[in-house]
């Protein structure tokens, strides 16, 4: 059983330049909070990381907020990428969710505007419904990244310049690790490893210290878990309740491999992700620089482990006695109160959700983000719980909302009893055709979800109060209007470089400075000729 929150005692970062921040564990989520509280709270940060645990890093994807995180830090981009392996990410295509041989995109940004001060969706499924624009057009035809998505474009211009803000990253997990690591390091993180064996508590629930094999306690004003599924800290000395949610997301296991490349250096490169409908779960396949992370995320009460392995083989097309597998089991579910007393849980210490979304990395930075600006349990906790229903739900409507009836998995996973959070905004959707969003910072916008509703034939209710939809001239409006977003898109997907030139103009050297004693007109003319 949980114990009470203690009372409000310790607002930490009111004194960070005095406050010391252990954290327990390595990988992503210890680097990146280590490197993070470092560089936003000046504080003393020492991580404590064990030498048992080998890394994964067979690659994983962000959302467009990672590109917030490395703009905060002062990190380059260009270096980000190189040092992990990266690729750039405009969104997720989905083959076989809505049912076998279906296929729908997930593009990130906006998807052709508003009109009227309405969403396009709105427009774009009454065109539908009255026979304006053809059945084939999908609502994410007028999104510009999924034309990019199509015609494998990356987010910048043919001289390297960005010009595109809604993207995200492919990367290796391992290398990013070890990136954070140094970066953690550079900005003077005490590192130390060893094993954590247990820990003592005062009087009134507070961590004292943290007992390091053959070593000296770990002792400091704020602890940080980051020691993944283990929750040695949050769970074995803080005794922090777990919410399960695996009797709604059914998916409890993964096996995870990398697959060479099958594309020589002039084939087009992906700017996407893969997701698959299996027969029971799904797959990924996140294209790297050096090779393509692959893994099938299933529920273990449907499939076993090697039939799992099998099934994957056959999708990405790999000999499976030659690729290297490896099986891991999910804890799906989170804690409600991921802060207690002084200790915080971020990363899968603190929750877990599949990632369907790709927001693990996600999760990490904006429990870095809650803890800074709230500095306090109660808050914390409120804002995380909201994000993890709010990541859960996105996350389970992707099968409920599902017509494969094909296998066990997907006849359970659609009716599985909806939290009553799902339930009241697919019933709003469909009534009053917006979607409730939590009150702060919500992860997924209102376009996030017509992407996934609108491909498995779930509408939005009507909002045309403001304008008379029957009206003929309407029609030419609206129609124009959508013409003229497919046109722009044309134009404008021309201008981008190829996903695969992108990244050469990121890992060619630099042109070399010019030399010394020129002056700066005759050293541009040097350089541009």
């Amino acid at each position: 059983m949980t114990p009470p929150i203690p009372p409000e005692t310790h607002v930490f970062f009111d004194r960070a330049g005095d406050c010391h921040i252990g954290i327990v564990g390595g990988g992503t989520a210890g680097w990146m909070s280590a490197a993070t509280l470092k560089r936003r709270l000046g504080c003393r940060v020492t991580v404590v990381e064990s030498s048992q645990i080998p890394s994964i890093g067979v690659g994983e994807a962000t959302i467009p907020a990672m590109i917030d995180w490395l703009h905060n830090m002062g990190i380059d981009e260009d270096e980000f990428m190189r040092r992990t392996g990266a690729t750039f990410k405009l969104g997720i295509r989905f083959d076989d969710w809505v049912e076998p041989q279906h296929r729908y995109w997930h593009p990130f940004g906006n998807c052709g505007g508003t009109i009227d001060g309405l969403d396009l969706v709105h427009h774009w499924n009454h065109a539908k419904q009255a026979g304006w624009i053809a059945p084939s057009v999908a609502y994410t035809d007028f999104s510009l990244q999924t034309r990019m998505c199509e015609q494998a474009r990356g987010p910048r211009d043919q001289t390297g310049r960005c010009v595109l803000d809604n993207y995200a990253y492919h990367l290796d997990a391992g290398r990013l690790a070890v990136f954070l690591r140094e970066i953690a390091l550079a900005e003077g993180v005490e590192h130390r490893v060893g094993d954590v064996v247990g820990a003592r508590c005062d009087r009134d629930g507070n961590l004292n210290e943290v007992f390091v094999e053959n070593q000296a306690s770990l002792v400091a004003d704020l602890y940080i878990d980051c020691s993944g599924f283990a929750s040695v800290l949050i769970d074995r000395a803080m005794h922090s309740g777990w919410t399960d949610w695996s009797s709604q997301l059914l998916c409890d296991r993964a096996v995870v491999c990398r697959k060479r490349p099958d594309f020589d250096s002039t084939s087009p490169l992906r700017p996407y992700t893969i997701s698959t409908g299996m027969n029971a779960g799904w797959s990924w396949q996140i294209p790297l620089q050096e090779n393509t992370g692959c893994g099938y995320v299933y529920s273990s009460a449907h499939i076993g482990d090697d039939d799992a392995r099998q099934e994957l083989s056959r999708l990405i097309g790999v000999d499976e006695d030659d690729t290297d597998f490896r099986t891991l089991g999910m804890r799906v579910g989170m804690r409600p109160n991921g802060w207690v007393g002084n200790c915080v849980a971020i990363g899968l210490s603190s929750g877990f959700i599949e990632p369907l979304e790709s927001t693990g990395i996600f999760l990490v930075q904006r429990a870095l983000d809650e803890l800074v600006e709230c500095g306090r349990a109660e808050l914390f906790n409120a804002r995380m719980n909201e994000v993890y229903c709010q990541t859960r739900d996105f996350v389970l409507m992707h099968y409920v909302v599902s017509r494969r009836r094909d296998t066990a998995f997907w006849r359970d996973a659609a009716t599985v009893e909806l939290p009553s959070s799902l339930a009241r905004l697919l019933e709003v959707y469909q009534r009053e055709g917006h979607v409730l969003l939590p009150d702060h910072a919500p992860t997924f916008a209102e376009a996030n979800h017509h992407f996934i509703l609108t491909p498995a034939g779930i509408t939005p209710g009507r909002r045309f109060a403001n304008c008379d939809m029957s009206q003929p001239e309407m029609r030419e409006v609206t129609t124009e209007i959508l013409e003229s977003v497919v046109q722009q898109h044309h134009q404008l997907v021309a201008k981008f470089a190829s996903h695969r030139r992108c990244l050469e103009l990121i890992t060619e050297p630099p042109p070399p400075l010019p030399p010394q004693g020129l002056s700066p007109f005759l050293a541009v003319e040097i350089l541009c000729s």
